[in-house]
């Protein structure tokens, strides 16, 4: 069978990343011609990365994926004939986990005038869908990544009829309405035989929308080729409608662990566009290691220690974290202070590791240290790892037992006994896109703002981080209601490669506020955000890491925060009545709705009263006006 195909490439920064390559290598070898139709500007070294493995045309960014395809079939015009099949896919799918072969000989055996690879269920729609959909609901059709058209099709005059008739596509939503959902209907409702090869019909359980819903076990059971892109990106208001959230982890574990596809592709391809946020959640980057057990027996990397010491007090209890690092670990303290580098210096000769002290200022307390007095550290390229701590004694927020506790899980989480540290380090050496590690934010006494905030109480944290991004050449997405992995707290885990930008910038102690530091809303407040956000752009991921004993205490505190607050707000009956998420936010919604209605009345009742109120002053005056002319008529009278 002599095959021909079409694929549409857009990136919104006009790249060809890998997984692009990866992909085309193994469909061309399948086919007989590749056009590649790009939307948008390729620079010349992009175009040639695609020129490699069939035509490259570029075009204006215009009507999506309809557009680039009617392109292409003009391309082809009067050499169609002369193929069996052509096939119209897209890059927002990846692969292959299993050969393609496999797929194209499957599909040849079957008597078919037209298939796809997966396929989505009936769907009803809402008004805005409805006013950009040719039929009053998403009927059954293949999924627009991959259609191929055997010849019995696109040689007819339906073929030529459907793509004259297509209105222009201006959006997505237009886009599935008009094309991807009719398609299938289409051509099926004149007779064309269709089928996809991934038949989730006979997945249990059954869902309408498989390759995002149960995309594990199409990949699994049915050996599906192709994941969605999105998969490591999506909203997660569904997944935890129809699931448990497990969807697009146990998919990328499964990847991970049974094919041989090169998953350090999809970092690419995901993280110069993405929310962190959502890459976090979707692909569940929080690792639970044990505090006592370990299966490292020896680690090759060269790591660090940097303590940022001010508490003399305090001193004792650090020399012990230090302790719980291996015997080739470098240890760096930096101090402002003459009675902890006195009282270090007492405690040196107790360490088999090489201990060094750094005597800093204490503007800008322990992030400047880190970024001035510790910056030669980081940038001298000996050191795989680095972990940053610091003492603290947070006294700003509830009671010192509050402030305690924060730290407390700050150290517990990063450095908390010498097996966790060694658990941390084999992560670390495990997964090499890792960038950044860092310990579950505070959510206990007034810290509980953390899990509602996004950016915690001071509204200048999310455009002082923006500012500093923008300074430092950081070019990821970032918005005020997508929060930060950050390390709050700043005592972190990081790859010095991931944050190299942050120390290609020529701090000095004067960037930094003076004594008293403010409680939030400071650049060291926005550099204690921008971490995340550094790597990301560094084209690594961020981890949350818990011990096993704490992630116990974390998962119960939550447990009982969730309840709480859904009882509060039970009272509302509708609220209560509503089943899941999605119900319950929605009834909330319409009870705030509800309670601006009132507000806006109340308003407009007091605009009426304040009105009454006026002309009430004003019949007082005229009143009082009126009794002094009769006082002054009848004394008038009297006088004559």
């Amino acid at each position: 069978m002599k095959r021909v195909a079409i694929y549409f490439f857009f990136d919104s920064k006009g790249i060809v990343h890998d997984y692009v390559s990866y992909f085309l290598s193994d469909l061309v070898k399948n086919i007989d011609r590749l056009l590649i139709v790009v939307n948008g500007q390729l620079d010349e070294a992009n175009q040639t990365k695609l020129a490699q493995f069939g035509e490259v045309y570029l075009r204006d960014n215009d009507e999506l994926d309809v557009g680039a395809y009617k392109f292409g079939l003009a391309q082809l015009d009067d050499e169609l004939p002369q193929f069996d099949e052509i096939i119209l896919l897209n890059n927002t799918i990846m692969g292959p986990l299993y050969p393609f072969k496999e797929t194209f000989d499957k599909m040849a055996s079957q008597e078919l005038d037209f298939w796809g690879l997966t396929k989505v269920g009936e769907i009803g729609l809402n008004e805005t869908l409805l006013k950009k959909s040719k039929y009053d609901k998403y009927y059954e059709h293949i999924q627009s990544h991959w259609i191929a058209i055997r010849k019995s099709m696109f040689l007819s005059k339906d073929w030529r009829d459907f793509w004259h008739d297509l209105p222009y596509i201006a959006d997505y939503d237009t886009s599935v309405g008009m094309y991807e959902a009719v398609f299938t209907k289409y051509f099926s409702d004149l007779g064309y035989q269709w089928g996809v090869s991934v038949d989730s019909d006979n997945v249990y359980p059954h869902s309408q929308m498989p390759l995002y819903d149960l995309p594990k076990q199409l990949v699994e059971q049915m050996r599906c080729p192709i994941f969605k892109k999105r998969a490591a990106f999506n909203i997660l208001d569904r997944a935890l409608v129809v699931g448990a959230g497990e969807q697009s982890p146990e998919l990328f574990d499964y990847i991970k662990t049974h094919t041989d596809y090169p998953l350090d592709l999809l970092a690419e391809a995901i993280l110069p566009y993405y929310h962190y946020d959502l890459i976090h959640k979707n692909m569940a980057n929080v690792s639970i290691l044990s505090k006592n057990e370990t299966s490292l027996l020896e680690s090759q990397s060269k790591i660090a220690l940097i303590i940022h010491l001010y508490f003399e007090d305090m001193v004792d209890e650090f020399l012990t974290y230090a302790h719980f690092f291996p015997a080739t670990t470098d240890i760096y303290i930096t101090t402002s202070q003459s009675s902890v580098k006195q009282k270090v210096t007492e405690r040196k000769n107790d360490f088999q590791q090489k201990l060094t002290i750094i005597d800093v200022d204490n503007r800008g307390r322990d992030v400047s240290a880190l970024l001035v007095g510790a910056k030669s550290i980081i940038t001298s390229g000996d050191y795989d790892l680095v972990c940053f701590t610091h003492d603290k004694k947070t006294l700003q927020l509830g009671s010192e037992t509050s402030g305690y506790s924060f730290a407390h899980k700050c150290y517990e989480n990063i450095h908390g006994s010498s097996a966790y540290v060694s658990n941390v380090i084999a992560l670390f050496e495990e997964n090499q896109k890792l960038g950044l590690a860092v310990a579950p934010a505070p959510n206990h006494g007034d810290y509980f703002w953390t899990v509602e905030k996004d950016w915690t109480p001071d509204p200048k944290n999310s455009s002082n981080t923006q500012a500093l991004l923008d300074k430092l050449g950081v070019h990821v997405p970032i918005a005020e209601d997508h929060h930060p992995i950050a390390p709050i707290g700043s005592v972190f885990w990081f790859r010095p490669s991931a944050m190299e930008k942050l120390f290609q910038q020529d701090w000095q102690i004067d960037d930094f506020p003076g004594e008293p530091l403010p409680v939030d809303g400071t650049i060291s407040h926005a550099i204690e955000r921008s971490y995340p956000f550094l790597a990301q752009d560094a084209g690594y991921y961020t981890q949350t890491i818990m011990n096993d004993r704490y992630a116990a205490i974390e998962y119960l505190n939550l447990s009982y925060y969730l309840r709480k607050v859904t009882q509060g707000i039970g009272v509302f009956k509708n609220i209560s009545d509503s089943g899941n998420l999605s119900g319950k936010l929605f009834q909330i919604n319409e009870v705030k709705n509800q309670l601006m209605d009132y507000q806006t009345q109340v308003a407009a009742y007091q605009t009426k009263i304040s009105e009454l109120n006026q002309i009430i002053d004003n019949n007082r005056w005229n009143g009082r006006n009126l009794r002094r002319k009769i006082k002054t008529i009848l004394k008038k009278t009297v006088a004559k």
